[in-house]
């Protein structure tokens, strides 16, 4: 499993470069149509960033969907085991998984950009890219990096121990995929808003 859920797939990069694509495109038209014009440089800046933003949710979806019924199906077997063997697949995983999903994050970046210049067609492709990539904040794309991990780590934690609960009380593994999905989305969207109460904050304000 530790092999399967740490390596990087064309699927899984397809998927999530569609998605920062998509994301990004829905923002310019969101942004651009009100204006009735073609997407200025500043809307397509902030489409890229925004997407860069959303990047470890979308990351986590992704995730969720792909792997969850396989972490969930891990966990209903080890339910009989100690708790330990559950903490040791974690640790097993937990880090070649954090990375293959934050390696994911240069894939959504980059159909972003490539979405955020086909609005402008007008434009020399090259020159567009580079202020595109010159307003790119450094900040914002650390954040992104670590928040994919936690998330990431936190997605495959709630899977096993959904998985091993339902086992445990007689569920389904389809009832423990689904309380997975729910707490997950939960504890995600949660995890991002106290990130950007108080980690964002703080570094904001010491680098401010």
């Amino acid at each position: 499993m530790a092999q399967q859920l740490g390596r990087l797939d064309l699927g899984g990069t397809a998927l999530a470069a569609l998605g920062g694509a998509s994301i990004c495109m829905g923002l310019i038209q969101l942004l651009a149509e009100p204006l009735d014009q073609v997407a200025s440089i500043d809307v397509q800046d902030v489409a890229v960033q925004t997407t860069l933003l959303t990047s470890p949710l979308l990351i986590s979806l992704l995730l969720l969907l792909r792997e969850g019924p396989r972490m969930v199906r891990q966990g209903a077997r080890l339910a009989g085991r100690h708790p330990r063997w559950r903490r040791q697949l974690w640790l097993q995983v937990a880090w070649p998984l954090g990375l293959n999903m934050m390696a994911l994050v240069p894939y959504v970046l980059a159909a972003a950009l490539l979405a955020a210049m086909a609005t402008r067609p007008e434009l020399d492709s090259i020159s567009d890219l580079l202020l595109l990539l010159g307003g790119l904040n450094p900040r914002m794309l650390g954040f992104s990096l670590v928040k994919t991990v936690v998330f990431a780590l936190a997605t495959l934690w709630i899977a096993l121990q959904q998985g091993a609960r339902a086992e445990l009380r007689g569920f389904s593994q389809t009832t423990g995929l689904s309380r997975a999905i729910s707490m997950t989305l939960a504890v995600v969207l949660g995890l991002d808003l106290l990130w950007a109460l108080t980690i964002e904050s703080i570094v904001n304000n010491l680098g401010g």
